[in-house]
Order: structure tokens, then C-alpha cells, then sequence
């Protein structure tokens, strides 16, 4: 793609993934440019990010580096734009968590810098290599990137050896970019904590004295441990808390009928389920429910009510067709399968409820159509719906917010922008998709930070592409025109893919 739609680039095709460090430094020392630019792939910059930068380095030349103001695909702004050095004050704030507790105070926030406004420019200390636009002459002074960093550290390697030069690390404000924060490195998993940690060791025992060293790297060190102790048991409370909730549920409703039955229903009859019923049907039962609701997706981010009916109904039929192989002495329950199925479907789709109104998760657990609205121009709308309903299945179009003040008495126009908060809430929106081609990064960006409700944001490249990123701990979508999808999905995702 690349060759095809950029020939006039020099593209360096390495076999291997070297690392962030050396592969930048295979491309800088091919270039002959005055300024060389570090820039994540999953960035978009405002229009006049690249001249206000350029301006703004020319007028200084003791500026060695330059940053930018980034938000992530939340619109949210990212502390990371501008840093303090990985001090043993600052580190233990960070991973202690006092750095978000007090994150404006000048003590336990300088690793962020949080009590420097975001909305000024400021000489820092630290730039991110997301974007880092740095001086060539200044960049062959003080050596290129260090390539004994993997991936991360490797910026706050060259912003301490810049400051060190006698130049300054300069944070722009006046203009900004969307970072979809996590796209490189994935948040929450082991790789992560080892590189990014790995990496502070890698800073410590190379540019801090003995002291402070000694101090800073066994903090580090039980950082990596803690944070992977954390981290994993998070990811494993996440992947067993439903299906350990419904194990739970499905086993009440059972011993509630057992009881039921015995207690009051067959009494005078003198019922007691044999031993049997509960080492034998009672776990096979949960099995195959258990079994049903995985199959058809019920544990996935992308489950729904129906899933939860249909996998139940599935295991309701396995169920009842291996109770009609049962041998006379294990058919005891008929009519606890018929009323716990009925009793499961309630009690699994209220607690989920219940989880969703109290701790507002999943938001969309509920929900056959997701509303959305385009804020883009009228003559785009046709296009625009047909790419969206496309690629996006259960959406439904609401209408549109125009940046052209003159079509207000459009029938599908919502109104403006500073009014999107309202919109949302009236129409039930869950998406807002902005195009790139006619709506400004500048105007994204604000808009974004207008709203307050749970929406997903997403952007459209040339009316052919769709891209957003809103959690760091999940993959982002690219999806569009032209962009192969794979068909090797396998029987079980194809069932998903069919009840979707």
C-alpha cells in the first residue's frame, strides 16, 4: 500500500521488528532534512501542527526539541505530552499512585508535570517520542537514539541528553494531535510492564549517580512485580467475573428448584433427589450451559441480551437430549431443566442489568440499534451512511451536525456542535463519527471535549475509511473500503459473526 499510494517515499522494509531506537536511527541517517520528526503511526495532526512547530523551533535556537499537545481518541488530553525525569520521588508517586491523587502538586506530580498548564507552552524536562520534532545538528552533537532501548525510555534518554547539550525541550500547546493512546504497545500486559519498566532500569543505570541509582532501580524492580501482580489479577477477575457469576446463578436456581421440589412441591409425594443429581446431572448441566453461553459469544466485549437467550436455549437442548440417553436411575430432574432454563435466561439477564445500571458497564448490553450521528457537511451524508451502515451492523442514522452555520433548516440537521451534549442525550446516541475531510482536527478535538456522555468517537478518512481507538487495553478499528478482511474465521466466530 504503501509503495503503491506514497511511491515518492523511502520505505525501509526490515524483516524483523529491531526495536523503536534502531529503526528510527536506520531512517535518520538516511535523511538530509534540518529537523527530524519521531511520530507514532497511530497519530493524526491538526493541519497546522507541522508549520506552528516548525515556527515555533526557528525562533529559538536554543530549543533542541519540541513537543506537541496530544489527546487520546477519547479527546482526552494526555499528561504524558510533557514530563518530568524519572526521579525516585517521582517514580515512587507514579507507582504508588500518589501522582493521581495530588497530580497538581510540585511534589508527587512531577512525573507528568501536572502542575504546569497543559493550555501553555513550557521548557520541560521530558518529550514524548510519540511526536518529538528535534534538531539534526543537534541530534548528531549528542548521539542518535540509544538502541539499548527496546521500545519506551528511549525519548527520556535523548530529552535528558539534550537538556544536557545545553539545549531546551520546549512543549507546544498551540496546536495538537489525537494519539490513539496504546496502539504500539498494548496497556495491561506483561510485554509492557517489562519493556517500560525495563526500560526506567535501562535510564537509571546509565544518566543517575550511584546514589540515587541505588535508590530509584529496587523501586523499579518491585514496580515490575507489583504492577504485574496487579495486572494479571485484574485480567483474571475480568475474564472469570461473568462466567463465575452465572456458574453462581445457574447452581442457585438449580438447589432453589431441588429445594422447591422437596420441600413443598413433592412433599406429600417424599421426594429426595439421590445423591447422584448432585455429582452427576447438577455439574452437567452447568457444563453445557457454561459451554452454550461461550460458544455463542456471551463472554465477548461484543455480547447482547439475545446471546444470553439463544446460548441458554442451546444448552437447554443439549441438555434434554442427553437426559433422554440417561439411564432410569439419573433421570430425576425433567422438570428442574424446563424451570431452570426459564429461571437462568431471568437471572442472568438481570444481574447483568443490574451490573450495567449500578457500575455502568456495558453500555451497550442492551442495546439492538446504535444510534449515531455524522458531523460533517450535507452533500457527504449519502456516502457516509452507506460506509458506516456497511461496516457497522444494528446502526442507525439519527442525523447530522454541519459545521456550515447556513443549513439549519435542514430536516436531518440536529444543530450545532456546543449543543452536541443535548443532542446525545435526546436522540440516545452512541457513536458520533466526524469527517476528517471536512470537519478540522482542530474542531474534532474541541468538540470531543464538549461532550460528557458515553459515546464512542470515530473518525472517517477520504469517505472510505473508519478508525477510533477508545480504550488503551483494546485493540482499535480500522475498518472501510478496500481494506481486506480475513476469512479464516473459525465455526465458533462464525456463529457470532451470524448472530451479530
Amino acid at each position: 500500500m504503501l509503495k503503491t499510494q506514497f511511491p515518492k517515499i523511502k520505505l525501509i522494509e526490515n524483516k524483523e521488528n529491531i526495536g523503536f531506537a534502531k529503526a528510527n536511527n536506520q531512517a535518520i541517517k538516511l535523511s538530509d532534512a534540518e529537523y527530524i520528526l519521531l511520530l507514532n503511526p497511530d497519530t493524526i495532526l491538526q493541519e497546522d501542527t507541522l508549520q506552528k512547530s516548525i515556527d515555533r523551533i526557528e525562533k529559538d535556537n536554543k530549543i533542541g526539541a519540541l513537543g506537541i499537545k496530544m489527546y487520546d481518541g477519547n479527546g482526552k488530553f494526555l499528561p504524558e505530552s510533557k514530563r518530568g525525569f524519572p526521579s525516585p520521588v517521582a517514580a515512587f508517586s507514579k507507582m504508588t499512585g500518589l501522582a493521581n491523587l495530588f497530580p497538581k502538586s510540585k511534589v508527587f506530580g512531577k512525573y507528568h508535570l501536572g502542575y504546569l498548564d497543559s493550555n501553555r507552552n513550557h521548557e520541560v524536562d521530558v518529550l514524548s517520542g510519540a511526536f518529538m520534532l528535534i534538531r539534526k545538528s543537534v541530534l548528531y552533537e549528542i548521539g542518535l537514539l540509544d538502541e539499548t532501548y527496546f521500545m519506551y525510555g528511549e525519548d527520556i534518554d535523548l530529552s535528558y541528553r539534550i537538556q544536557q547539550a545545553g539545549y531546551k525541550n520546549f512543549y507546544l500547546a498551540e496546536s495538537n494531535i489525537i494519539h490513539f493512546k496504546g496502539e504500539s504497545t498494548k496497556k495491561g500486559n506483561l510485554n509492557y510492564i517489562k519493556l517500560f519498566y525495563g526500560a526506567m532500569i535501562i535510564f537509571a543505570s546509565k544518566q543517575l549517580n550511584k546514589t540515587q541509582a541505588n535508590f530509584l532501580i529496587p523501586i523499579l524492580k518491585a514496580g515490575i512485580y507489583f504492577r504485574a501482580f496487579t495486572d494479571i489479577s485484574t485480567l483474571i477477575v475480568r475474564k472469570v467475573f461473568y462466567p463465575a457469576m452465572d456458574i453462581f446463578v445457574i447452581l442457585l436456581n438449580i438447589f432453589f428448584l431441588k429445594y422447591l421440589f422437596e420441600q413443598h412441591i413433592k412433599y406429600n409425594e417424599h421426594l429426595i433427589y439421590p445423591p447422584t443429581f448432585l455429582y452427576i446431572n447438577i455439574p452437567v448441566y452447568v457444563s453445557l450451559w457454561i459451554l452454550s453461553l461461550w460458544l455463542f459469544g456471551v463472554y465477548t466485549k461484543y455480547a447482547q441480551w439475545k446471546h444470553i437467550i439463544i446460548g441458554l436455549f442451546i444448552g437447554f437442548i443439549g441438555i434434554s437430549v442427553i437426559y433422554s440417553f440417561l439411564p432410569l436411575s439419573l433421570r430425576s430432574s425433567r422438570s428442574i431443566i424446563v424451570l431452570a432454563f426459564l429461571l437462568n435466561n431471568f437471572g442472568l439477564l438481570f444481574y447483568r442489568w443490574w451490573c450495567t445500571k449500578i457500575f455502568r458497564l456495558e453500555h451497550n448490553f442492551f442495546k439492538t440499534n446504535y444510534r449515531y450521528i455524522i458531523i460533517c457537511l450535507p452533500e457527504e451524508i449519502h456516502h457516509l451512511k452507506i460506509l458506516i451502515e456497511g461496516t457497522h451492523p444494528n446502526s442507525h442514522f439519527s442525523g447530522y451536525i454541519s459545521m456550515v452555520e447556513n443549513t439549519q433548516g435542514t430536516k436531518l440537521n440536529l444543530g450545532k456542535t456546543t449543543q452536541i451534549n443535548e443532542i446525545i442525550k435526546a436522540y440516545n446516541i452512541a457513536q458520533v463519527f466526524f469527517s476528517t475531510d471536512t470537519v478540522s482536527m482542530k474542531d474534532i478535538v474541541q468538540t470531543m471535549q464538549f461532550v460528557h456522555e458515553p459515546v464512542l468517537f470515530k473518525m472517517i478518512i477520504n469517505q472510505q475509511m473508519i478508525i477510533s481507538s477508545n480504550n488503551k487495553n483494546i485493540q482499535g478499528e480500522i475498518v472501510g473500503i478496500g481494506i481486506p478482511v480475513s476469512n479464516r474465521n473459525s465455526i465458533i466466530q462464525k456463529i457470532r459473526n451470524w448472530l451479530s
